[in-house]
């Protein structure tokens, strides 16, 4: 019996000589075409979920059905437009950010992030009455908002500072003396 796994490691470490870490330009390289494809489309995640927000508000608040009362109308439109918050942020930072910078990338994830969680619970009201739909909503909501945003933004924060002093400690430098 052949350990399959011992011998792809050692296969891979015969590659690499002992103690160098593997190169990153030919890692960059490689991810070239992907990178590409999210910097050019990466933009229309936040649109999608966007769209998907307001179909499934429109499903279950059906504002234009039956007579129109203009305060029910007016109240659907702010929810929707409350609702459409964390994509409609995340798209503007996209479009002012550098395209595939870290704020972007961070918009991105955040996008994804928010949107996902926006589309199982949109998937889950759905199946409930509309009478607890503007619970999950706002629930959801506020964890897109206040747990998400900021959680994201900590993350990049931290990105940032090791890839800076992974930067500054190749060229030798250090924090004080940049």
């Amino acid at each position: 019996m052949l350990d399959v796994a011992g011998a792809d490691g050692a296969d891979r470490r015969a590659e690499w000589p002992a103690g160098r870490r593997p190169d990153l330009a030919e890692a960059a390289h490689q991810t070239r075409a992907l990178r590409r494809a999210l910097s050019r489309f990466g933009a229309a995640f936040p649109v999608f979920f966007a769209v998907v927000t307001i179909a499934v508000s429109s499903a279950i608040g059906q504002p234009l059905r039956g007579s129109v009362d203009l305060g029910e109308l007016g109240l659907w439109t702010l929810g929707t437009l409350l609702l459409l918050t964390p994509f409609a942020a995340a798209l503007a930072v996209m479009l002012n950010a550098r395209r595939g910078g870290l704020v972007w990338r961070t918009a991105l994830i955040y996008s994804l992030l928010a949107g996902t969680l926006g589309l199982c619970v949109d998937l889950g009201v759905l199946g409930t009455d509309p009478q607890s739909a503007s619970l999950s909503f706002v629930s959801a909501l506020v964890v897109q908002v206040i747990v998400l945003a900021p959680v994201c933004a900590a993350v990049a924060f931290l990105v940032r500072i090791v890839s800076e002093s992974t930067r500054l400690r190749a060229t030798g430098k250090n924090f004080d003396n940049r």
